[in-house]
């Protein structure tokens, strides 16, 4: 009889049937893996955002501060504008206008024609030495010569027709009829002279009327008033050349 071959022993499997048990620590594991991996996912989503959004503020930044530069010139250019405006449309502060001739100087001597009031047919002022004089220029046009003549003639008819002072008028720019006409309608009994040319006017300096000259005995101009006069100041510039009126 042939020999008997004796059989291979089973081959034991690698693999092992998991157990209930066994199963339940896989997923566990397959658990764990996908929570870790859900973590990283949006640790690394909150750090894109982070990112994003510091991008935008590092963008919108110097986009802002453009804007504000922007707008802080056109603020600036609008005042200097309305600066620029304001200063050459307002009107400019008015000065006070000087005297030509200057208080404690001489007065410029002159010889004029009287065209209205009394006195004539010319009056020098060196003849008038010895004499308080006021000298009042002055035009027909004037509204503050207007509202001054009452009151020098009054003063004029109660003192210095009296010989206190002696009071002359100075039209530069008036006809001759109309001076006389002036007169008239005023009636005025102090000389009106007529200063053709304006050349008493030059040497005098007048740049406002009325201006009026008080001048004292020895021909010194003692105070000059380039305003209208009121009884104070008319008071004031005669006492200046030593007429006290009571």
């Amino acid at each position: 009889m042939g020999e008997i071959e004796e059989a291979d022993p089973p081959v034991r499997s690698a693999f092992y049937p998991l157990t209930s048990k066994g199963m339940a620590q896989k997923r566990g594991v397959i658990n764990k893996e996908q929570t870790e991996k859900q973590r990283v996912r949006e640790q690394r989503r909150e750090f894109e955002e982070e990112l994003a959004a510091h991008y935008e503020q590092q963008v919108g930044r110097p986009r802002n501060r453009r804007r504000l530069i922007f707008i802080g010139v056109l603020v600036l250019v609008a005042l200097l504008a309305g600066g620029y405006i304001v200063l050459t449309l307002l009107p400019a502060p008015a000065t006070a206008p000087t005297p030509g001739i200057a208080v404690g100087q001489a007065a410029p001597d002159f010889t004029l024609p009287v065209y209205g009031g009394r006195g004539g047919p010319t009056v020098n002022l060196k003849a008038l030495r010895g004499h308080p004089v006021v000298i009042n220029f002055w035009s027909e046009s004037c509204d503050p010569c207007r509202r001054e003549v009452p009151l020098l003639q009054r003063t004029y008819e109660q003192y210095g027709a009296q010989g206190a002072f002696v009071l002359l008028g100075i039209n530069q720019a008036d006809p001759k009829e109309d001076i006389a006409s002036f007169g008239r309608t005023f009636k005025v009994t102090y000389p009106l002279l007529f200063d053709a040319g304006s050349k008493v006017n030059a040497v005098y300096r007048v740049t406002a009327i009325p201006t009026t000259y008080f001048i004292d005995r020895q021909g010194i101009v003692r105070a000059v008033a380039i305003t209208e006069l009121n009884e104070q100041s008319l008071r004031q510039g005669l006492a200046d050349i030593g007429v006290q009126l009571p």
